[in-house]
């Protein structure tokens, strides 16, 4: 016999869901059948020899118990090729009394040329020698190492080897007991009942006996060791997936860490066999709705899955051939409890932008049987940019499955974009858009992708990294300031926060906030993000999916990824603009400039760049900017010139914008850095003024007034000018003054006869305190108790540099005229020229208030007050008009100012009679009025009536008290 390699025998008993069953011996014996079939054989490799033909010439012998080996040499098996079915079955009767059962299975090899050889198809040794418990349907030995949990019926195994001239058989071991058991397990916890998965047995849905979904047969061949996961895939017109789209996905799942194979610690695992095919073509439909049910024909998801209306073999559910079966309706039924279905489709009227979207609920159960690919959202450019329509196709089939398999954004729960979730499911890396070399894959705590250990983004660690090594060597995906990048996902330094190195021990930072993915670009901080083991927790079973498994009814859907979304994430030129003043403060009618740098930190050239600037004022300017390199950068300048009207204090805040994209027309979604602005605060002058006036005095007496102003502004006031405006009735001049000062610069009396005083304050600093002028002015004798003389002031300025005038501010006070009792005896002219001593500075004072006419009355130059030679001068023994009558209004007006009369005392006589006179003010003012008018003999008797009042009321002979 020539010599082979040694064959590797594996039989794997997988148990994630169904009973165990005790080994109880029954109290009697029983006869029992066992029925061993060796239903399947993949020869591996064939080296037959020299001269001798590679058939498929196997056979098999049997032993079951005490019973003789049955030899099956002439029982060859009927077809050809590297994978055929046999029907090598053989019954044996045994005692239950003999439990276990000892059972061979043998392999041989029919040679014309030598001898039959036996193939080394076991793990060790020749043959399969195995034990088998008629109680529980467990069957052991062959070298294999049962591993716990795993003594749950399966009824069927699989030899497996590798070598020159090898062969893998799949066999089962059953009683009709086990049958029944079998269909009650299901021991590797893909949701399928091991015996739907047995050559023989298969789905019954109406339990008539006949089989209506055998998964255990060809073409499925599903076993119940090996999870097997089913999925039909339709597609719409214009809409197959390209070829190695779903064979990616079929080899991403067979290449799954789960169910460790032969032992716990082997390297070595058996993945997920997944049936996913092309099936059928169904209608083009743009803008199908996937998440609701709405009326009308053909316009929704279930339309294609189930028909419109509506039957039990209507639709595009299960294959052409199901659907034409006589038993169509339990056919169906039966896909119904193992397939999910999907379709690739145009678009989906709930989001037409959107990739696909799947059955998946936030709060449990999680998962469903449908989902949808909607390649009609995707452009050429976005294909090219997520990798390739083929890894386009891949990813979404494999992440809108996984939702159905209960897999959420972040595993466990809907939290997108954690840098610690290495999982297809997880937007960064659903593409292979920003880390090229990642794998189609869902995370495993066994290849190191599954970084369960969370990250608190309040206390992250920049010397950990993300607390794991991924195996093999994995890239994380995270948002820096709102900006994607890539680092190594390794426990080595990772500069979460961008700042200050990538060594700090504690920082925060919202590492899942990502401006170019929608799902992301909110922050959130402050999260604790967890990673998940997806491989170990994935819920194989869409009958649990209550809420989604019924056709027809409403869905709970999630947001995924859209061409928006892909394009912006692949951005190609990363636009940063910033801006500053050349003013840090500035005053009215500056000019402040702004110089704006544009960058593109690329990688990619930046095209349709454009400036939008707006001023304090709220004007926007809008400029373009050229074309910018990676790394390039633009500058440009704005200005503003400050309206004088602007407040102190107010802070003038300049704004600037930036728009682009990249070659292909992608606008930047990073747009923190897009905005940036300036600020400079205006200093003003802000002027007070105020005024204070002696509340009352008697006629011919000094008040005082007090103006004060100041600065209480930021800037700088210049030309500042006070004015002070007398009412008419109120006298001033510098020579009375009797104020602290300072003197005005000027004093204008006005045709109104009002008076305008000025100051010229120069210039007053910014928060000057307040500065004052003190001056007396003095009210008329002819007042009368009660008149009120109002006086104001104002200030009015300009800004340092004098650009701005601003206008002026103001103040008033008001001052009321009191009476003093008369002493009733007034005199003569002679008498007030013979007793100077009469004639105080004082009452010379008061008279000078009241008429300026006598100042400079001895020729000398008026200077604002009546001296007593002014006086003497006056008082001239008198010969003509206007002298006469000078002399009498001026002892008129000192009897006035020593209050021996007053302007309100009444007189009456013929003369006052018949010149309508009534009061002693009324005379005075009618003298004053006669004055004015020259001495003529037109005015002769004006002139005699006149000098004859006054001489009655110096006399005393006029007033009536």
């Amino acid at each position: 016999m020539r010599t082979r390699l040694a064959r590797l025998l594996t039989v794997v008993l997988l148990a994630v869901a169904g009973m165990a069953y005790g080994g109880a011996v029954p109290a009697q014996a029983e006869a029992v059948e066992v029925t061993v079939s060796l239903y399947r054989v993949q020869e591996l490799s064939c080296n037959e020899g020299d001269f001798e033909a590679c058939g498929n010439d196997y056979y098999p012998k049997f032993k079951i118990g005490d019973n003789e080996l049955y030899d099956g040499k002439d029982d060859f098996c009927c077809a050809h090729g590297s994978d055929f079915t046999t029907n090598w079955v053989h019954k044996a009767t045994v005692d239950t009394s003999r439990n276990p059962v000892d059972i061979r299975l043998e392999l041989w090899d029919q040679d014309d040329l030598s001898d039959d050889d036996v193939i080394h198809w076991v793990r060790t040794g020749d043959y399969l020698d195995l034990k088998f418990d008629l109680f529980t349907c467990v069957f052991t030995g062959g070298g294999l190492t049962v591993q716990q949990g795993a003594n749950l019926p399966t009824l069927a195994g699989e030899s497996e080897t590798t070598g020159a001239d090898t062969a893998r058989g799949y066999f089962t071991i059953s009683t009709p007991d086990c049958v029944r058991k079998v269909n009650e397990t299901d021991s590797d916890g893909d949701g399928i009942m091991n015996g739907w998965e047995t050559p023989k047995g298969g789905l019954d849905v109406n339990t008539d006996g006949r089989i209506d979904l055998a998964l255990g047969q060809a073409p499925f061949n599903a076993l119940p060791y090996r999870k097997d996961l089913f999925v039909e895939a339709d597609f719409m017109q214009g809409f197959r997936p390209v070829d190695g789209a779903l064979q990616d996905v079929i080899d991403a799942f067979a290449a799954a860490p789960v169910d460790p194979f032969p032992e716990p610690t082997s390297q070595t695992f058996r993945g997920v066999k997944l049936h996913a095919a092309v099936d059928e073509q169904v209608p083009h439909v743009a803008g199908i709705n996937f998440r609701s049910e709405p009326a009308g024909d053909r316009n929704d998801f279930y339309d294609f899955k189930r028909g419109n209306p509506r039957g039990p073999c209507t639709g595009f559910f299960g294959t052409a051939a199901d659907r034409a079966d006589a038993n169509c309706e339990h056919i169906l039924n039966a896909r119904r409890q193992v397939f999910r279905y999907a379709l690739f489709a145009d678009t989906f009227a709930e989001n037409t932008s959107s990739s696909g979207s799947a059955e998946w609920a936030a709060a449990g159960p999680q998962g469903g049987n449908d989902f949808i690919v909607t390649m009609g959202a995707l452009s050429d450019t976005t294909f090219e940019r997520a990798g390739g329509r083929r890894a386009t196709e891949a990813a979404t089939f494999m992440h809108e499955l996984g939702h159905t398999l209960s897999l959420g954004h972040g595993g466990d729960d809907a939290t997108n974009c954690k840098p610690n979730y290495l999982s297809v499911m997880n937007y960064n890396l659903q593409f292979p858009i920003r880390d090229s070399a990642r794998p189609l894959d869902y995370s495993s705590a066994h290849e190191g992708t599954a970084l369960t250990t969370p990250l608190d983004e309040a206390h992250l660690n920049e010397n950990r990294g993300v607390y794991g090594n991924p195996r093999p060597e994995r890239n994380i995906v995270f948002g820096r300031g709102g900006k994607l990048e890539v680092a190594p996902a390794t426990d080595g330094r990772i500069d979460w926060n961008g700042m200050n190195g990538d060594k700090e021990p504690d920082v925060a930072a919202d590492i899942n906030d990502i401006d170019s993915i929608r799902a992301c670009r909110d922050a959130s901080p402050n999260e604790v993000l967890d990673g998940f083991d997806d491989w170990a927790n994935i819920q194989y079973n869409p009958r649990l999916f209550t809420g989604s498994f019924a056709d027809g009814t409403g869905r709970e859907t999630v947001e995924e990824m859209t061409e928006q979304t892909v394009l912006e994430m692949s951005q190609k030129a990363d636009l940063k603009v910033t801006k500053s003043a050349d003013k840090q403060e500035a005053a009215g009618g500056d000019t402040v400039s702004y110089t704006v740098p544009v960058t593109n930190l690329g990688p990619g050239a930046a095209k349709e760049v454009s400036l939008t600037d707006t001023l304090p004022d709220g004007t926007e300017v809008r400029r373009p900017v050229p074309d910018l390199a990676s790394g390039a950068t633009d500058t440009q300048t704005f200005g503003y010139e400050v309206p004088c009207d602007t407040a102190d204090g107010t802070v003038l805040t300049n704004t600037v914008a930036v728009t682009g994209k990249d070659a292909d027309g992608v606008v930047d979604p990073y747009t923190s850095d897009n905005t940036a602005k300036a600020t400079t605060t205006v200093r003003a002058p802000v002027l007070t003024a105020g005024l204070t006036a002696t509340a009352s005095v008697n006629a011919g007496e000094a008040i005082t007034y007090t103006i004060g102003y100041a600065n209480t502004g930021g800037g700088p006031a210049s030309a500042v000018t006070i004015t002070a405006t007398l009412p008419a009735g109120v006298y001033y001049s510098q020579a009375l003054d009797q104020g602290a000062g300072p003197k005005p610069g000027t004093v204008t009396r006005n045709a109104d006869g009002t008076t305008t005083l000025t100051w010229s304050a120069g210039d007053l600093p910014a928060r000057s305190g307040e500065r004052s002028i003190v001056l007396t002015a003095r009210p008329t004798l002819l007042a009368t108790a009660g008149t009120a003389y109002a006086a104001s002031v104002s200030a009015g300025f300009k800004n340092a540099g004098q650009a701005c005038t601003f206008e002026p501010v103001s103040a008033t006070a008001r001052t009321t005229v009191t009476e003093v009792r008369p002493t009733r005896n007034p005199v003569l002219p002679a008498v007030w020229a013979l007793r100077p001593d009469l004639r105080t500075a004082e009452v010379l004072a008061r008279v000078q208030a009241t008429d300026t006419r006598f100042d400079g009355a001895d020729d000398s130059a008026p200077d604002g007050a009546l001296s007593q030679r002014e006086a003497s001068a006056t008082l001239t023994l008198p010969v003509l008009q206007p002298r006469t009558l000078r002399a009498e209004l001026l002892a008129a007006t000192l009897n006035l100012g020593t209050r021996r009369i007053n302007a309100a005392t009444a007189v009456d006589t013929l003369t006052t009679r018949a010149l309508g006179l009534s009061t002693v003010g009324d005379a005075v003012r009618y003298a004053q009025a006669t004055l004015a008018e020259p001495p003529t003999a037109a005015n002769l008797v004006r002139y005699t009536k006149t000098t004859l009042v006054l001489t009655e009321i110096n006399s005393g002979l006029a007033e009536r008290w």
